[in-house]
């Protein structure tokens, strides 16, 4: 049985990334038709961020590692 955590807590990561993409996309639908803009633009600001996560969660992983290595060693 080949049974890998590292790959588990990848997926879980984006998988979670993703379900707070999902709630802030509807966060920021309800905003913009409330009009509330700051509330929307926080949102989408959000939304932005959560986005990145979850499609180039490896590539920053590997960033982050080099970054770190580079630093401690």
């Amino acid at each position: 049985m080949n049974f890998s955590l590292e790959a588990v807590t990848t997926n879980l990561v984006s998988q979670i990334a993703f379900l707070v993409l999902f709630i802030m996309t509807i966060r920021s639908l309800v905003a913009y038709t409330r009009q509330d803009w700051g509330a929307f633009l926080s949102g989408l600001a959000m939304g932005i961020c959560c986005l990145i996560v979850v499609f180039f969660g490896p590539q920053i992983e590997a960033i982050a590692k080099a970054f770190g290595g580079s630093i401690f060693q």
